[in-house]
């Protein structure tokens, strides 16, 4: 039949154009129709974060049954009534020097005073090495009852991890210091538990370093990825090419005077080894190198490149020793060269000559049997993880700098790392990284633009405790309020909220829930027009939403255009409350966006926002239409504009939106961006509280009326 049509079409060609432009139009909405019929065919059965099946090592009563809030949460915990009340101790410890001394700060830290003698009056605690067969590596047992503290572990990093959950116990009354009872067995899932900073692009000082290698530590975090050379600059002291280290060489505004000399190097091994952390130094080659070619004139893969990087392997390794750094990771990723398999063996045996395990990135140049693989693709760990030929690190979760600040923190806490549940001599466990490529001119901006302190306590969470299955589509889609996966992520911000409160007081924290905010699609844009779908999600969990294949059909997903999404406010008298709003969010690898909305808009893609029934009006903003980048700006000149806080919905002011006395609806209207950046939306009420904004929980949305 249709055979017939089309032959029956193209005689009719040969008489009319305007037949032509007809059947033309006939074709595309028939084609249209039937891309729409396949549509609802897939979309029948789908219900985004309905069928959530996701467990955890945790009883969801054990959770909320524990007295305080603890991230990660313990292996194993048995709570018993009454609390140890602390003015004065005495420490009893066959323990290392640093274990003692993390101890003493803590409790100084919190007023407790410290003596040498033992009286009725003081609270002994006891800190020991000792062999106890049930407890694994790094593990560690703490017992606080009426006769005092007791922490015991393997090995100092078990006692020092047993210190970190004692902080994390420690409660500031009015009468002083309170530990609830209890009996804590624990110990970590994975080997590795990381974070990685890119110093190579945005440079940082080494006490700001120190200072995320403490909170790191606080969380049980014992890797720090220091990605040390990027195509701005190569910072590590060089004596044999001082020219490396030459600002007329280094990219413009990107620090360019700024380097680590080995002494600074040092310092920061040494304060990590404190921490027990250990530094993983990063020297990026043969990619990620456009300095190189400015200083020596010839590529990291030539010959005279490879001579080079031989020296510069060898002099690292001379300056610190293997002992201190005992894996040198060697990049090797978005790169394609004419030698791929001689460069990478070639620079792998000097990396072992000196006595290091070498780490290379996955995709990445073919590494050599034994190297350990940092995967970095989202596909990665399920292509390559089960090879058994190199152990590999996780880092598939997304990248801290890449989505927003909201949605970012419920990937990080469903990942199974490594997909499995526990790691072994190949899994060795995950990394956090980011990586703000854009120049960032002050650099605290870091932790409020990209939200390293939430993610990093929600990925310590699934890094040390494991996760006993995966659920992929949780990493993209929030589950409903009445599944078991959604009252674990809503536990899990409580905690996170706490944990806010009191020791993220002072730092920047960007992460409001949305465990408890529910949606519905009202509306779906096929190709600009609207369409009617046989099924249409009813419901949709999260105040940010970003739309991607696991919130919508699969094959639609590209020609939807825009999507409706509707919810519902009750209040109980007129009133106004403060909103997060935003559209858009830009990854700050690079600068491609919309850019910012012009003056009374919300979104320069043209997203709009009804408030029962009325346009909400977007604010005067700073940068009316300002950096609009439709393509990656990578190496180019808007790569080189610091972003500022009006681009990120949480970082800038919150609306003020007007409630009538009961049900208020709300519209938002998101079209696709133009530029193929992240397409959400964010509706986040908050409040005012201690000078920041924080999540309101007295405003509910829901997605039906009641």
């Amino acid at each position: 039949m249709q055979r017939n049509l089309c032959l029956a079409v193209l005689l009719l060609l040969l008489y009319s154009c305007t037949v032509k432009k007809v059947y033309h139009q006939k074709a595309v909405l028939t084609e249209d129709f039937n891309q729409i019929r396949t549509f609802n065919a897939q979309n029948r059965s789908k219900i985004p974060g309905g069928d959530a099946h996701w467990s955890s090592n945790h009883s969801l009563l054990e959770l909320a049954e524990a007295p305080v809030a603890l991230i990660p949460f313990p292996k194993q915990v048995v709570w018993q009534p009454g609390v140890l009340k602390l003015n004065e101790i005495v420490i009893k410890s066959n323990s290392n020097a640093t274990v003692l001394s993390a101890l003493k700060r803590l409790f100084i830290a919190n007023g407790v005073k410290l003596s040498n003698r033992i009286s009725k009056n003081k609270v002994q605690v006891h800190v020991e090495i000792v062999k106890i067969p049930a407890l694994k590596k790094e593990g560690y047992q703490l017992v606080v009852s009426k006769k005092g503290i007791n922490i015991k572990a393997l090995d100092s990093s078990g006692l020092y991890y047993g210190v970190q959950t004692l902080r994390q116990l420690m409660q500031n009354t009015s009468a002083g210091v309170a530990i609830p009872f209890c009996e804590i067995s624990d110990w970590p899932a994975f080997a590795v538990r990381g974070f990685m900073h890119d110093n190579g692009r945005n440079f940082q000082s080494i006490t700001l370093l120190k200072e995320q290698l403490e909170l790191l530590s606080h969380y049980k975090y014992n890797t720090f990825q220091w990605h040390l050379t990027d195509n701005p600059a190569w910072r590590i002291e060089s004596k044999i090419f001082p020219q490396l280290n030459e600002a007329r060489f280094r990219q413009a505004n990107r620090d360019p005077d700024s380097s680590y000399s080995f002494a600074d190097i040092k310092e920061l091994i040494r304060f990590a080894k404190e921490k027990h952390i250990t530094i993983i130094p990063e020297l990026d080659m043969p990619g990620h190198s456009a300095y190189f070619k400015r200083v020596f004139g010839f590529k990291m893969e030539s010959e005279q490149g490879m001579h080079v990087l031989e020296k510069l392997i060898d002099e690292f390794c001379k300056e610190i020793p293997a002992s201190d750094c005992p894996v040198l990771h060697i990049g090797s990723d978005e790169v394609h060269i004419p030698n791929p398999a001689a460069f990478i063996e070639r620079m792998s045996n000097r990396v072992m000559a000196n006595g290091r395990k070498v780490m290379v990135w996955n995709p990445g140049l073919p590494p050599v049997k034994g190297s350990i693989r940092q995967l970095w693709r989202e596909e990665a760990t399920g292509q390559v993880a089960n090879t058994k030929r190199n152990p590999f690190i996780d880092s598939y979760g997304g990248y801290l700098n890449l989505f927003d600040a909201v949605t970012l923190i419920q990937r990080y806490f469903f990942q199974q790392v490594c997909n499995q549940a526990r790691g072994d001599q190949y899994a060795l466990g995950g990394i956090l990284c980011c990586w703000p490529d854009t120049r960032v001119a002050d650099k605290e901006k870091i932790f409020l633009h990209n939200p390293v302190w939430p993610g990093a306590l929600a990925y310590s969470e699934a890094v040390w405790c494991g996760r006993p299955e995966a659920n992929p589509d949780l990493l993209n889609v929030l589950p409903l309020k009445n599944t078991t996966a959604n009252q674990y992520f809503a536990e899990f911000e409580k905690r996170l909220t706490v944990h806010q409160a009191r020791f993220f007081e002072k730092l920047p924290f960007p992460y409001f829930n949305a465990s408890q905010t529910e949606w519905q699609v009202s509306k779906i844009y096929w190709k600009g027009k609207p369409v009617t779908t046989d099924r249409l999600p009813q419901k949709i969990a999260g105040s940010v939403i970003r739309i991607n294949q696991s919130l919508l059909a699969d094959q639609a997903i590209d020609s939807l255009t825009q999507v409706d999404f509707s919810s519902n406010i009750f209040s109980e008298h007129d009133q106004n409350i403060q909103a997060l709003i935003g559209f858009e969010t830009p990854a700050r690898s690079n600068r491609q966006s919309a850019g910012v909305p012009p003056n009374g808009k919300w979104d320069a893609n043209g997203g709009e926002i009804f408030i029962n029934n009325t346009e909400l009006k977007g604010p005067v903003w700073e940068n009316p239409g300002a950096n609009q980048n439709l393509k990656p700006t990578w190496f180019t000149q808007a790569n080189e504009i610091p972003y500022t806080d009006e681009e990120f919905f949480w970082s800038r002011k919150p609306a003020t939106i007007q409630l009538k006395k009961g049900w208020n609806t709300v519209l938002i209207k998101v079209p696709k961006p133009i530029t193929g950046q992240n397409w959400m939306f964010a509706f986040i009420p908050v409040k005012q509280k201690g000078g920041r904004w924080i999540s309101d929980p007295t405003v509910v949305l829901q997605a039906e009326e009641k």
